[in-house]
């Protein structure tokens, strides 16, 4: 890995020390760097790299930061595989899961070939007005369509594979990854799903109706959701950064993406470890 990207989100005093030792360190193995905006900002620098040059040039993305800083990363390199190296300066860190103490003993780990990659699978989603596309986005947690009204509810059709599954009256609906599955899907009581299962997670939120519970279903699966309530306002938002207000009734399409984010993570790392910790389970607290 010769060209390594380094994405950072400002996290108060500890971030700028961390990534100048880690620059110093990568440019005593050859390393050339490229510095999104925000690492340039927190280095006090003019000068840095567009997005583009990091999606065309990089090996490897170094993310300092949170899972909403990773999720960043991700949305910069599009449609390229590109390993990405999550270093958790955020909370829970489902996944940033390096921790800062051994960013440096990880990044040399990876120069050294002696790391381990997770394929994570992403959504591909069609935003369709008068059957028409007006959006195309891929997300590797969630899509979250939401009220905008408190005081209202959303009125939606739930299609799999054509076929109509379910009518609801509800907050909101949740399509997610099994990497989503911790997210948002989890807070309105859906399933956390191993992010090595290729599958996705439809939660309604605070529906009307006890018999409406959140489903699994295939990855070679097709959803549509038909938005029927034409004079509320109802809003999309997608990995929690992509934000669109729908002010007629729409028609969104999901399926699986055609290409997955590669996730670099612990040799040693125990999936069942890692939740019990970040949860608290078993009185384990993060």
């Amino acid at each position: 890995m010769k060209t390594i990207a380094i994405v950072a989100k400002p996290h108060g005093d500890r971030v700028r020390p961390l990534l100048e030792e880690m620059i110093t360190f990568l440019t005593e193995h050859g390393v050339t760097i490229l510095k999104e905006k925000r690492t340039a900002e927190v280095l006090g620098e003019k000068e840095y790299n567009t997005d583009n040059e990091i999606k065309d040039k990089s090996d490897l993305v170094i993310v300092l930061g949170g899972d909403g800083t990773l999720i960043s990363a991700v949305r910069i390199l599009g449609m390229k595989e590109t390993p990405i190296l999550g270093i958790n300066l955020g909370r829970l860190g489902f996944l940033t899961e390096t921790r800062a103490s051994d960013a440096i003993h990880s990044l040399k780990s990876v120069l050294d070939g002696d790391y381990r990659l997770e394929r994570r699978m992403k959504l591909h989603s069609h935003l369709l007005e008068d059957d028409e596309k007006v959006l195309e986005i891929d997300v590797l947690n969630d899509l979250v369509i939401n009220k905008s009204d408190v005081a209202r509810i959303i009125e939606m059709s739930l299609y799999i594979n054509k076929v109509l599954v379910n009518e609801y009256r509800a907050d909101g609906l949740i399509v997610a990854t099994p990497t989503g599955s911790t997210a948002y899907s989890l807070a309105a009581g859906g399933p956390i799903v191993h992010p090595s299962l290729e599958s996705m997670i439809i939660t309604p939120i605070c529906p009307q109706g006890l018999s409406n519970r959140p489903i699994v279903i295939s990855d070679d699966s097709e959803v549509e959701i038909r938005i029927k309530t034409g004079n509320e306002r109802v809003s999309i938002t997608y990995d929690g950064q992509i934000y669109r207000q729908l002010d007629t009734e729409k028609t969104i399409t999901v399926k699986k993406a055609s290409t997955y984010t590669q996730l670099i993570v612990p040799k040693d790392k125990n999936y069942y470890a890692l939740i019990r910790e970040k949860l608290g389970w078993g009185g384990v607290q993060c």
